[in-house]
């Protein structure tokens, strides 16, 4: 069985209908759960919420669960470093604790989806393959760099089989609108209200889109790889847009002239956040698929109702 942890997050809910429609005995937990979400998926999946705050909680989740999924996140980069003590409390202390009752539970393979946005840091190689250094100028990347140095350290001592996808900036049908995270629903929400979009820099920071049916595709493949594996492993597009192409995509698509606000530039962001994806098309065969102006089309006519 596969668990799904977080499942009632953007990310985990197209993985959680990936699976329950490929015949997959599926967990999903998750704090809460959309009621319109599970009734669509119905008696295929078992739904479980629980907090992953809650040691107890989360070990009698894990009964019977071979391979755990984990898309756990409360902090984003645009928190900047304003609430590095919570988010260590939040996102590195109940990973760790998950983690020890995963290892004690016999889970055979552990998937973290990790930031390939935020932890390689500013002076990183363009395209940054996966044996970059390691520097994040935010908290968000240095938790996900933690937990990652847990998961490694589970592996080498007690052989856990783990994948550590460092993933680009996911974006698709469902994703709602976050503060701090996520330019393209931001950016939707603001076409929604009819506001100014405020634009850290200039807008011509450069990032990794990718879309949420890829990035399901790698976690699938992640699941079913033969062997016994302990990767890491970056996932996205394969190329870089600025702040002002991804609107200029979106107005294209909208008919809408959205009023640009630019302002000061935050210190915790990098210029250029572009992944070297040549590992995960030799470790999984995998490459992403949807050109970037088809993702934003089918993301706008969802997002129309």
């Amino acid at each position: 069985m596969i668990g799904v942890y977080g499942a009632n997050g953007f990310i985990g809910r197209h993985l959680v209908r990936r699976l329950a429609g490929s015949g997959q005995l599926v967990r999903s937990v998750s704090r809460r759960f959309d009621r319109h979400f599970v009734k669509s998926i119905g008696k295929r999946v078992e739904f479980i919420e629980a907090d992953l705050r809650q040691p107890m909680d989360m070990a009698s989740s894990l009964q019977d669960i071979d391979t755990v999924v984990q898309l756990v996140s409360t902090s984003t980069p645009g928190m900047k470093n304003d609430h590095a003590i919570a988010d260590i409390a939040e996102n590195v202390v109940p990973h760790v604790q998950f983690l020890e009752n995963c290892v004690k539970a016999g889970i055979k393979r552990y998937i973290f989806l990790s930031s390939g946005g935020t932890v390689y840091g500013p002076d990183a190689p363009v395209p940054t393959p996966e044996t970059s250094a390691t520097n994040p100028i935010n908290s968000h990347g240095l938790t996900k760099l933690t937990v990652e140095k847990y998961i490694q350290m589970h592996g080498h001592v007690d052989d856990l089989q783990y994948i550590i996808l460092r993933a680009a900036n996911p974006f698709g049908p469902g994703q709602e609108f976050r503060k701090g995270q996520g330019l393209i629903p931001a950016i939707l929400d603001h076409w929604h209200k009819n506001s100014p979009i405020k634009i850290f820099g200039d807008g011509t920071a450069l990032r990794d889109y990718l879309y949420v049916d890829d990035l399901i595709d790698a976690i699938e493949r992640a699941i079913d790889l033969p062997g016994a594996p302990r990767r890491i492993i970056n996932i996205g597009s394969g190329d870089v847009r600025s702040v002002n192409e991804v609107i200029d995509a979106i107005e294209a698509i909208t008919n809408y002239k959205f009023k640009r606000d630019y302002i000061k530039a935050r210190a915790t962001d990098v210029d250029v956040a572009s992944l070297d994806i040549e590992t995960a098309k030799k470790m999984l065969g995998w490459r992403p698929k949807t050109q970037f102006q088809d993702g934003i089309r089918l993301t706008v006519e969802a997002d129309k109702g």
